[in-house]
């Protein structure tokens, strides 16, 4: 029952956005900042981070994006991290219907996370990001992203401990146009 109203959903989505102009063009550039919920993976914890994003679209299957997730803090009394960011950069690809697309995107970045506040080292880490976008009028969208970070921080008590999360973000982007079509 819940797919067929889905797909009733997206059909009508569909129809109406190919009334109206299509956003989604080569030299979209696309941007957001936002408050992130996640949980740990390997750890019982949740945290929230300060997430933002810059999207290049090249065409309109492929762009490139930037996501960077600064850590605010925890939900727990007890964190297991005391600070750290995430950025990334990669490229998605999007499957799109007039102004309403989903994408799944691959990001190789960079972590710095500290378990005490001087034991901050950078490591490498990887987003795997799956997410959909409505964009409603020519500056502005309404967005939902899930992205898998997989990383970790080193400490000089226990070795190396992963860091993995599920982030999730939602919320209102803005976007401009940068080439003339």
């Amino acid at each position: 029952m819940v797919s067929r109203v889905l797909f009733v959903l997206m059909i009508s989505l569909g129809s109406y956005s190919s009334a109206q102009e299509e956003y989604i063009q080569p030299g979209l550039l696309a941007a957001s900042i936002t408050y992130s919920p996640s949980t740990m993976l390997n750890h019982d914890q949740s945290n929230f981070y300060a997430t933002g994003f810059a999207e290049y679209f090249l065409d309109k299957k492929f762009s490139f994006r930037s996501d960077t997730y600064l850590f605010l803090n925890s939900q727990n009394e007890k964190y297991f991290l005391h600070g750290g960011v995430r950025s990334y950069f990669g490229i998605a690809y999007h499957l799109s219907n007039g102004n309403w697309e989903g994408n799944i995107g691959f990001q190789p970045g960079i972590t710095v996370m500290n378990r005490k506040l001087y034991n901050t080292r950078p490591e490498p880490s990887i987003a795997l990001r799956m997410g959909t976008t409505y964009y409603v009028w020519k500056y502005f969208h309404f967005f939902a992203n899930l992205t898998y970070t997989a990383s970790k921080v080193s400490t000089y008590e226990f070795g190396t401990i992963r860091t993995d999360e599920l982030v999730f973000s939602a919320g209102l982007g803005f976007q401009i146009q940068t080439k003339k079509n």
